[in-house]
């Protein structure tokens, strides 16, 4: 027998090896091999599909409840139109004269936003729907109750943009914002291109537009910053709600918001980045756990001087960012005097602090910027460069843009302190969402954001020089504010009825705030139309002036007729009625009721004055009425007699 031999059990053969040999012949005989019991296996199940996921909650009344609020919403809007007296507008604004219908129209469009957020699966069509029902609601009220655009300005920038559409180019020695005329050329090409000769319908419904547009960069970038799927949303409403600033009219300024709210998205989106050494060690450059600690002068030297990393998007994409990015930066600089500013200010901070891979867009637009100064706006920084760098007195500013304005009856008084407060507000809430922000992410970048529009309280661009100061800073702050509340939220579920309680309150005190001034600001189509008659029937070259400076009495003419000179004590005739008109002497005098409104629920004066000037002016023989309705009327110098003619021989 050979070591190799083999035992057969069936069909098996395994091969004996010398061990195995060895045991067997040292067994006793007649005894069998010892055998080890396995375990028994029990038969296992057969694998069938993985259990289903849960199912979806169901909506349930949600699914009907948003829309059926926001078809009542835009449906109270006509009855809202229909209720409202305009003429009875006091010093309180356009809250007084609303009717139930009005608040009811926009209780409806909150509760169809709080509806859709509180649905178990909220829908961003739906969200997106209710947002634009409560924007119209809201900012847009005065768009649907008031026949034709409010604000003076923005009739006078129309009147900006038919003096370029006729001209081809922007006059010259008329006003300083032609030196920017980039908003105005744009729309001189819109209504040749679309055949039409009058803007009146674009300057309505421009507000509304406009902040639905805002409001879709604030949601992009609360959805870079804060992620989820409902705070964005809350953020972009409260932007909607603290913004009484009203600088969403027809105008460059609201052009340029758009824009620097793009530059603004690509920066902390796709572009957005961090900076690391080359370990990959996070938060470069602070040191390794062991190794000493840099001196603080040198590690923001390092941290300066050290790109991010690259964005982890392809290069096409990428470079696609790049190219729309640099096109919203060269377009701003010729749109506006101070967007420039408020938006590189901010692409510095980004960069320096590694949060932003994208120096080559901010030397691009300091050199584009500095092209543009030295070139394009020659004449306006050799001849005025004060409109923008002001005084340095800080004071002078603060008197000319908060104490200055603190005028006017009981009504106007109380809307000008709370927009001081609000602003206050909205900071507090901000700076708590600041803490919030940094406990997460140990990340200050956002406040930063936020407190760069403050340079321009160094220099004295005048009483709106803080204004722009909210604006720039209000879209940072609102996302920050909606953090503090979504930790406010976090801690106790039951409290989103307070916030929603909050929301109802505060977009009825938004209608209250930017409708404060609708008693002068408020436009009629007959008013417009007068504005036009005069102008065309007034020869080229000849004065035109408003007795004061509100009313749509820049809506054309611009380029044609002067609109006046400086008079010693008389930024607007209604300074000293009788002293400034006899000083300036203008060839037609127009007056609206928007004058008299002024005069009465700012200024002071008693019901009727302007009657009474436009009386004292007629009894004095230098001008006659020409054409009067109420309190609009035209004025026009009387032509002097001629001296009579000499005698033959005398």
């Amino acid at each position: 027998m050979t070591s190799t031999d083999t035992r057969s059990t069936g069909d098996d053969r395994r091969p004996r090896s010398d061990v195995d040999q060895a045991t067997t012949a040292m067994r006793p005989a007649g005894v069998d091999a010892p055998t080890t019991m396995l375990q028994a296996q029990q038969p296992r199940p057969r694998s069938g599909p993985p259990p289903a996921p849960p199912a979806p909650p169901e909506p349930g009344i949600y699914r009907w409840l948003s829309p059926i609020l926001a078809l009542a919403a835009v449906a109270l809007l006509p009855v809202a139109a229909a209720t409202t007296d305009l003429h009875a507008m006091d010093g309180w604004g356009l809250a007084t004269v609303l009717g139930p219908a009005a608040w009811a129209s926009v209780l409806c469009a909150v509760a169809a936003c709080v509806a859709e957020l509180w649905s178990p699966r909220p829908r961003i069509p739906m969200l997106s729907t209710a947002t634009g029902v409560l924007i119209l609601c809201s900012v847009g009220m005065p768009s649907v109750v008031e026949p034709v655009a409010r604000f003076t300005t923005a009739w006078l920038l129309a009147g900006f943009t038919d003096a370029l559409a006729h001209d081809g180019i922007p006059p010259t020695g008329i006003d300083a914002r032609f030196y920017w005329p980039a908003f105005f050329a744009q729309w001189a090409f819109f209504r040749d291109a679309g055949g039409v000769e009058q803007l009146d319908s674009v300057l309505r419904w421009f507000p509304p537009v406009v902040v639905t547009v805002w409001a879709i960069g604030i949601y992009a970038l609360a959805r870079s910053m804060l992620g989820g799927s409902r705070a964005p949303w809350a953020a972009a409403w409260l932007f909607i709600g603290l913004n009484w600033i009203e600088q969403d009219y027809f105008s460059p300024q609201a052009t340029g918001i758009v824009l620097m709210l793009t530059v603004l998205t690509f920066a902390l989106g796709p572009l957005a980045t961090r900076r690391t050494d080359s370990a990959g060690v996070p938060g470069w450059p602070f040191p390794h756990p062991d190794s000493k600690r840099l001196p603080l002068l040198r590690r923001w030297l390092v941290s300066a001087m050290t790109p991010p990393n690259r964005p982890s998007l392809p290069p096409r994409q990428l470079l696609l960012i790049y190219f729309c990015a640099a096109l919203c930066l060269v377009a701003v600089i010729p749109e506006h005097q101070l967007t420039p500013f408020a938006i590189i200010g901010q692409l510095v901070v980004l960069a320096v602090v590694g949060r932003f891979r994208g120096r080559g867009l901010v030397l691009l637009a300091m050199v584009a910027f500095a092209v543009y100064f030295v070139i394009s706006a020659r004449e306006f920084w050799i001849t005025q460069l004060s409109l923008i760098t002001g005084s340095d007195d800080a004071g002078a500013a603060l008197q000319a843009g908060v104490a200055d304005r603190l005028t006017g009856d009981t009504g106007q008084v109380v809307v000008k302190y709370l927009r001081i407060l609000m602003p206050g507000l909205t900071w507090m809430l901000a700076i708590v969402g600041a803490w919030v922000y940094w406990r997460r992410k140990r990340d200050l970048v956002p406040i930063a954001l936020a407190v760069v529009p403050m340079a321009f309280a160094a220099q004295g661009y005048g009483g709106e020089v803080f204004l722009r100061i909210v604006l720039y800073g209000l879209p940072v702050l609102s996302i920050l504010g909606a953090d503090a509340l979504r930790a406010f939220v976090r801690r106790k579920r039951s409290r989103e009825v307070v916030l929603a309680i909050g929301m109802a309150a505060l977009f009825p005190l938004l209608i209250l705030i930017r409708g404060g001034n609708d008693a002068y600001q408020v436009v009629y189509p007959q008013e417009v139309a007068l504005a036009r008659q005069t102008i065309e029937t007034t020869p080229p070259g000849q004065e035109i002036l408003p007795l004061g400076n509100v009313g749509p009495y820049g809506v054309e003419g611009i380029d044609t007729h002067s609109m006046g000179s400086v008079v010693e004590g008389c930024s607007e005739l209604s300074d000293d009625p009788i002293r400034c008109i006899e000083a300036e002497s203008p060839d037609v005098l127009i007056t609206f009721t928007s004058v008299e409104k002024q005069g009465v629920v700012l200024n002071g004066m008693q019901p009727g004055w302007t009657l009474e000037v436009i009386r004292q002016l007629v009894a004095s023989g230098q001008y006659v009425v020409t054409y009067q309705d109420g309190f609009d009327a035209v004025l026009k110098k009387t032509v002097p007699a001629a001296p009579p003619a000499p005698t033959a021989g005398g």
